[in-house]
């Protein structure tokens, strides 16, 4: 019966109309090969009805299935017992999760990590440090997989060896295309982790499977963080599933100045959790918390050339500065500024970002 069920994957059903079938038909054998008035008496729309019948003639379900057997490629359905429980819970659960890798990740704790595909050098920073102690806690990392806050997350995860699981909007076949893509699923499958989509594995990207992917990533977790993210944008939509869905939502503060910020600033006006470390998201969830030292004690271990030295990095944060204004700040001339800056780098107390600009490290 798998095989008709595929089946109607391959017609993009969708999560309603499968529900509706299962509770009309005995088997999908016998839905695959109803007739039309039958179809619609199952409670599908005439004019969806008519698109199926049409489109079924064309479906040479024994080449297709074959296919899917070939690709490695397995899946689920709501009504199995290792469906996650928390995606039951929510409004149009995908009645079909296809997947590739570690299906038993689905019944742990995750934690969904989202933001901008146009991400800056303080994103990255706050899902490098976030991430890796999220993940000793035991949190699982969930993602969309997209480039930028997405992708940093699934790589910050797997580096300090935690299992992630990656959220597709198109089928898998279709993503392992891109060899971006293709590289960071291979990756996160040799690691343990897991990549899952509701459409069947050569179902290309639309404008509407991108959102409807987003409901999914908010519904496999307890909570959602952002990082970055504008004020009209997916990360958005993803927050509004979150709040839909009765997950925790976490936004992390940023720059007055900077358009990454705006998004996270507006979550935080609606409610949203304050996130400036991984223990706010812990405590929230009474996960343990790792006890970390502070800023002060961190900075009396690091050994300086001279106090110049340590002026310079003093003046330098997680927010990118110029020559020009640590020069103006630490009242210094431009030959000292631009050597001490150059040996922090080497020692690697700070970083250049790009345009002239340093952040501290």
């Amino acid at each position: 019966m798998q095989k008709y069920l595929y089946g109607f994957s391959l017609l993009e059903l969708g999560p309603v109309g499968f529900r509706k079938l299962a509770e009309y038909f005995e088997d999908w054998q016998k839905a695959w090969q109803a007739s039309a008035d039958q179809l619609v008496q199952a409670g599908l729309r005439e004019k969806s009805v008519q698109r199926i019948v049409k489109e079924r003639e064309k479906i040479n379900l024994e080449k297709q299935w074959l296919k899917l057997q070939k690709s490695g490629l397995k899946f689920i359905t709501v009504e199995d017992s290792v469906y996650p429980k928390l995606l039951q819970e929510i409004a149009s659960p995908p009645f079909l999760l296809f997947y590739l890798g570690n299906l038993e990740l689905l019944q742990r704790k995750q934690l969904a990590v989202i933001g901008a595909r146009r991400f800056t050098e303080y994103g990255r920073m706050v899902v490098n440090k976030i991430v890796p102690e999220l993940v000793q806690a035991g949190l699982v990392i969930t993602s969309g997989l997209a480039q930028g806050i997405d992708s940093l997350a699934h790589q910050a995860c797997l580096q300090a060896n935690g299992f992630t699981v990656a959220v597709l909007g198109m089928g898998l076949a279709e993503a392992q295309k891109n060899s971006y893509q293709q590289k960071l699923i291979s990756e996160i499958v040799a690691k343990g982790g897991l990549v899952v989509s509701e459409y069947h594995p050569f179902q290309p990207a639309s404008n509407y499977t991108f959102p409807a992917r987003n409901r999914i990533v908010s519904g496999l977790s307890l909570g959602v963080l952002v990082v970055e993210a504008g004020l009209k944008s997916g990360t958005s939509i993803t927050a509004n599933y979150a709040l839909e869905q009765n997950r925790e939502l976490f936004a992390v503060p940023g720059s007055i100045f900077s358009d990454k910020s705006i998004g996270t600033h507006h979550l935080l006006k609606q409610g949203a959790q304050l996130v400036t470390g991984a223990g706010d998201i812990l405590e929230s969830f009474n996960f343990f918390v790792k006890q970390s030292s502070s800023r002060q004690k961190e900075d009396k271990n690091l050994e300086f050339e001279d106090e110049v030295e340590e002026k310079i990095y003093s003046k330098l944060s997680g927010e990118p500065i110029s020559l020009e204004q640590l020069i103006k700040s630490s009242g210094l001339d431009s030959a000292t500024v631009a050597e001490k800056v150059s040996f922090l780098e080497i020692k690697g107390l700070a970083k250049n970002v790009g345009g002239g600009k340093f952040i501290r490290l």
